[in-house]
Parts: structure tokens; C-alpha cells; sequence
């Protein structure tokens, strides 16, 4: 009975290409590839936090590299430009709190 079933729409026995599952992880892969390039800074600050060590300092000279090339590249562009407008704002409405937290990213 399964096998007499007609499907409405024309499906090739074999299809050339990417399966489901090959197709996710690319998608994921280039995601994660996007995410870690636009923030990472956010890299950085998170290697700054751990424990430290051996294990950790690799980790934080990893991150902060990636920081730096994201950087010479112009990827922080839209983040640089998003804290400087924050830092306006900052200043113009408390201005005693602008002043310290000049140097935190």
C-alpha cells in the first residue's frame, strides 16, 4: 500500500548535493564563524574573567588576537561607534559615572 502512493510533487530518488544534517552544521558553522568575528571583544572580556592559569592565559592571548584582527578589519566598527553613542549619552545624563568607566569596553 506505501508503495502505491503518488506524491503530488516530483521528488528525485537521488539528490545531488548537501543532506539535511550537512546543510545545518554549514549554517551553524558560518553562524558561529559571524558571531565570534562581530564580538570578539566580547571574547576577550570573557577570557579576562576566568580563573587564572596556564590553560587560561592561552585562552585570553587567543581571544584578545581575535579581538585585534576583528579590529584591523573593521568588524568592531558598529560596536565601537554603538559605545561611543552610549558614552555621549552617558556623559549628558550622569555625568559623574561617564568619567570612570572611560576605559572598560
Amino acid at each position: 500500500m506505501a508503495d502505491q502512493f503518488d506524491s503530488p510533487v516530483d521528488v528525485e530518488a537521488d539528490e545531488q548535493g548537501l543532506s539535511g544534517l550537512a546543510q545545518m552544521a554549514v549554517a551553524v558553522g558560518i553562524a558561529v564563524f559571524t558571531l565570534a568575528m562581530l564580538n570578539a571583544h566580547a571574547l576577550g572580556a570573557w577570557a579576562d574573567g576566568l580563573e587564572p592559569g596556564a590553560r587560561t592565559a592561552r585562552i585570553s592571548a587567543v581571544a584578545h588576537g581575535l579581538a585585534d584582527q576583528a579590529a584591523t578589519h573593521g568588524l568592531d566598527g558598529p560596536r565601537a561607534a554603538l559605545k561611543q553613542q552610549w558614552d555621549r549619552v552617558k556623559a549628558a545624563r550622569w555625568p559623574d559615572q561617564a568619567s570612570g568607566n572611560q576605559d572598560q569596553r
